[in-house]
């Protein structure tokens, strides 16, 4: 079926358009009607009598206008409690540090347990958050909102 530029048979073949194929129906002029050509977005005039299902002609179907859908807004997601924060502090801090004695707590690739070997227990250099104690209330307010 042609899908015309304009609202006449004078007007230009823009395309065709196949047998069921459903189109949005925009306007209406005299015998013509004005519709949007779903894959492609295009807009064009196609003869009004052959839209419609109708004993089997090939004809192009109406889509039917869209219900508008609700906007449902998610629930807010539940805030974390300071103690998941502190842990999650925690574990970036020991994963920034780049030997493998972050913590007193951690083992060495020997498997020996680091204690006053830690970067932790020493001071200058490298300073790792090992413990809930150590996170501060103004940390976990800008972890806050960071995420």
């Amino acid at each position: 079926m042609a899908f015309r530029a304009g609202p006449s048979r004078d007007d230009a073949i823009i395309d065709r358009l196949a047998k069921g194929l459903k189109v949005e129906e925009i306007d209406r002029a005299g015998e013509w009607s004005k519709v949007r050509h779903p894959v492609t977005g295009r807009e064009g005039w196609v003869f009004s009598r052959l839209l419609g299902p109708l004993d089997g002609q090939d004809r192009v179907e109406p889509a039917k206008p869209a219900k508008p859908v609700p906007q449902v807004k998610p629930p807010p997601a539940p805030a974390l409690s300071v103690a998941v924060i502190a842990q999650r502090l925690i574990a970036e801090s020991r994963a920034g540090y780049p030997g493998s004695c972050a913590c007193p707590y951690d083992t060495d690739r020997g498997g020996r347990r680091c204690g006053a070997r830690s970067a932790y227990s020493k001071p200058g250099g490298y300073a790792p958050i090992c413990y809930e104690s150590d996170v501060t209330a103004q940390m976990v307010e800008k972890y806050r909102s960071r995420h």
